[in-house]
């Protein structure tokens, strides 16, 4: 990430002495970065400060995020009389400084009053501190309350490192930059992206992948991974996976795709993503995201995380409800950092998982680049935990056997596209 530092005032401070301590005396300058848009890093924690509303609507502010994303981001506003409002740029909310809450700063309040002006105070050496209108006291990290604790209203002087915090403009505003996109053209898949495995045997599918052109087509602008009931190598199905390792891997980002999923129990069609140093350390220290997955219900999909510590029956897994059935086209997406993981669909933000979070169960794996992948399965561990089936196959009922027999089922993408924040 590329982010242009935004220049401090002239510092306008002074030192005085009192008996037994250090007490500064500070003056609020009239250089706020008003109409900007900009970061804020504690000095305390060294940290962002984050107003993640995914964590709930009336969730503090908090200076514990490694890298500078939506939820850190927030416009300076003039409001009037020398001070400022700070507006969160995910959620277009003012931060306040509630008194009823002991001063404790949240992005929640629709438009500005007392509670949601600050003074901009300058400190010097491109520091500044803020000053609350609502109780005037000054904004402080306070590691005595934890390295995790929401950021108060509370000190009456800037008493050194907890109250005073670095800034920095967005560049431009910041914004999503593609770097990558396949479009599925022409009537092939694009070798210098994608390989057919056909070599993966694992949760008790009950597939075969192929490379042929009765598993993996590319036609009128949409791949399509297909699913046909044909015995092959001992498996009652046959279908399609494609990957991109050693092709095109990617670290923090953006990764989506417009998707038309198959209906029918125990089909399972994905779109996740896999460690590139799965050869070396193996599954699931390798990290896995799984953006989308669907088992042949037409009202749900759902995401989940798998590491070290929680793999398998994850904790991090959740059910997500389109606006309508997966068989129409939808855009599955996956924002991924340092600090946390989300997942959207239709650009409606449906989870977030955070690093503290995962870090409670085991080491965060995902600090690395990582291959896409999509595929159709049928049958398997998941589908068979929904629906059931044990036979004629395992995780897949008659009805889907006989829909599979009938009208070979697919797996539809539009296109693959991947982004960085600059």
């Amino acid at each position: 990430m590329a982010w242009k530092l935004g220049s401090a005032a002239a510092s306008r401070w002074k030192l005085a002495v009192a008996v037994g301590s250090l007490l500064l005396g500070l003056e609020a300058a009239a250089a706020a970065p008003t109409g900007q848009t900009i970061w804020l890093r504690a000095c305390s924690t060294q940290q962002y400060v984050s107003a993640d509303q995914n964590l709930g609507a009336t969730a503090p502010l908090v200076a514990n995020r490694a890298t500078v994303q939506g939820w850190e981001q927030y416009q300076v506003v003039d409001a009037g009389g020398g001070t400022i409002a700070l507006r969160a740029s995910e959620s277009g909310l003012y931060v306040s400084a509630d008194t009823n809450l002991g001063g404790q700063l949240v992005a929640n309040r629709t438009s500005v009053q007392d509670w949601e002006k600050f003074e901009w105070v300058e400190l010097g050496n491109g520091s500044i501190a803020l000053k609350a209108r609502s109780n005037g006291l000054f904004v402080s990290s306070d590691l005595n309350r934890g390295a995790t604790a929401p950021l108060y209203a509370s000190r009456a002087a800037v008493g050194g490192c907890w109250e005073s915090f670095t800034w920095g403009a967005v560049a431009g505003g910041g914004g999503w930059v593609e770097i990558w996109r396949d479009d599925f053209d022409g009537n092939a898949i694009n070798a210098s992206n994608w390989f057919a495995n056909t070599g993966v045997h694992v949760n008790n599918e009950q597939q075969q992948y192929t490379n042929s052109p009765n598993n993996i087509q590319v036609s009128n602008g949409t791949l399509k991974l297909i699913a046909r009931h044909e015995w092959n190598n001992g498996y009652p199905f046959t279908s399609g996976r494609l990957e991109s390792a050693g092709k095109r891997e990617f670290s923090h980002g953006r990764i989506e795709a417009r998707i038309k999923l198959p209906v029918g129990p125990g089909l399972w069609p994905a779109f996740w993503l896999l460690g590139n140093n799965i050869s070396q350390v193996g599954w699931p220290a390798c990290g896995e995201l799984d953006i989308l997955e669907n088992v042949g219900y037409a009202n749900w999909t759902s995401g989940a995380l798998h590491g070290p510590g929680y793999s398998g029956n994850t904790p991090f897994f959740g059910q997500f409800y389109p606006s309508s059935p997966v068989s129409d086209w939808h855009v599955y997406r996956t924002e991924f950092s340092s600090s946390d993981i989300k997942w959207y669909v239709d650009g409606v933000l449906v989870k977030t998982v955070t690093r503290t979070e995962v870090q409670r169960y085991g080491a965060w794996a995902f600090d690395k680049p990582f291959f896409i992948i999509l595929n159709l399965a049928v049958g398997g561990t998941l589908p068979h935990g929904h629906n059931g089936a044990t036979s004629p196959y395992y995780g897949v009922p008659q009805s889907t056997v006989d829909l599979i027999r009938q009208t070979p089922q697919q797996m539809e993408v539009d296109w693959v596209r991947v982004y960085q924040w600059r």
